[in-house]
């Protein structure tokens, strides 16, 4: 009985075990339910076109935010980055360490700016149903970029003061999830009776 009761009290491995890890955490797990309750509701809320592109973006948004969340407690980037610089060093390649992080950050920023770009010009039509997805998409790819660059040393400009005992950084994410939950929440309000 000692072991299991040492099992359930045992911390998970990195995370952010703090009050506003945890409600983060739910807010992104909450938001990708409404991202695939929208996923499976494209032909009620889009009645007049094709539903697989927004089948798709509401999809793939909810599988991120899943991912997003369990990687909030998780810290799945660590093992990640420290798989990486092993790999590095046992092939001789540590010594462009930091080159190749600017590069990667670099290229994370770039891809995710090409997302919104390709996520904005396929619902051009739509763009109204989109706007604030399309919002709440740039600040959590934002805070993401700043993750990535404090994570591996990169310098940036202060962009994470405390603000009340809360990070700006934070308070970013907690928006970007909130805007893309409140879009998805307009969209379910437009779908069609069955």
């Amino acid at each position: 009985m000692a072991v299991m009761s040492h099992l359930f009290s045992a911390p998970l491995p990195g995370g952010d075990p703090t009050f506003w890890g945890w409600l983060t955490t739910l807010v992104y797990l909450g938001t990708a339910v409404l991202c695939l309750v929208c996923a499976l509701s494209v032909q009620r809320i889009f009645t007049n076109c094709d539903p697989r592109p927004h089948m798709l973006i509401w999809g793939g948004l909810s599988f991120l935010l899943f991912f997003l969340g369990i990687n909030k407690e998780l810290d799945l980037q660590t093992s990640f980055t420290a798989t990486i610089k092993r790999l590095a060093w046992e092939q001789g390649l540590y010594e462009y360490g930091q080159r190749a992080q600017v590069l990667f950050l670099a290229a994370f920023a770039l891809v995710g700016f090409a997302v919104v770009l390709v996520i904005a010009w396929s619902v051009r039509r739509h763009w109204r149903n989109y706007l604030f997805l399309l919002l709440g998409l740039a600040a959590i790819f934002r805070f993401i970029a700043v993750r990535i660059a404090t994570f591996y040393g990169i310098s940036l400009p202060e962009l994470s003061r405390f603000t009340g005992g809360l990070r700006i950084n934070w308070l970013l994410e907690l928006i970007g999830i909130s805007l893309i939950a409140v879009a998805a929440t307009l969209n379910l309000r437009l779908r069609s009776r069955p």
